[in-house]
């Protein structure tokens, strides 16, 4: 199962540089119509499982199949949110970067995580330890590109 982040962050800074208005939700827009609205101050997280779009606030969880998003936009939505119910798909592997380390959550315990560089040269072994977490030091890593992998999460990321 591949996750990558996407951060709202860029989108934005962006904005503000271009002089647009203040959004404070973001909406995802289906092929039927459907339209699921997430406020900020519920701290939406999209990330992507497979072949589906995976929302997580601090509320909810959403899974949608991507084949059937039209698109995803950011707002100044406030009024006539549409509520929806809270829906939780199964706990998975997931990953954090704080400061000078990767944090790996809800792996499988003591499974093998390897990190290499983007050239396919190994870079470092790690284990995932009792409660299947691990942190994984990216202080001494040259400025690059590298791929983190375990056994049920790959995901890429950037040292600059």
């Amino acid at each position: 199962m591949k996750k990558r982040r996407v951060f709202f962050l860029l989108s934005l800074l962006l904005s503000f540089a271009l002089g647009m208005r203040a959004q404070n939700a973001v909406s995802i827009y289906q092929i039927d119509g459907k339209v699921s609205t997430f406020v900020f101050s519920e701290k939406p997280v999209v990330t992507y499982s497979g072949n589906d779009l995976v929302m997580t606030t601090t509320k909810t969880t959403v899974q949608y199949p991507i084949y059937l998003l039209s698109k995803l936009d950011f707002g100044d939505v406030m009024a006539n949110l549409t509520v929806i119910d809270d829906v939780v798909i199964s706990e998975g592997p997931s990953f954090s970067f704080s400061g000078e380390t990767i944090t790996i959550r809800g792996g499988e315990p003591k499974s093998h995580v390897s990190l290499y560089h983007l050239n396919g040269m190994k870079a470092g072994d790690y284990r995932l330890d009792d409660q299947g977490c691990a942190t994984i030091p990216v202080s001494g890593l040259s400025r690059g590109f590298y791929v983190v992998k375990t056994k049920h999460l790959t995901f890429k990321f950037r040292k600059l």
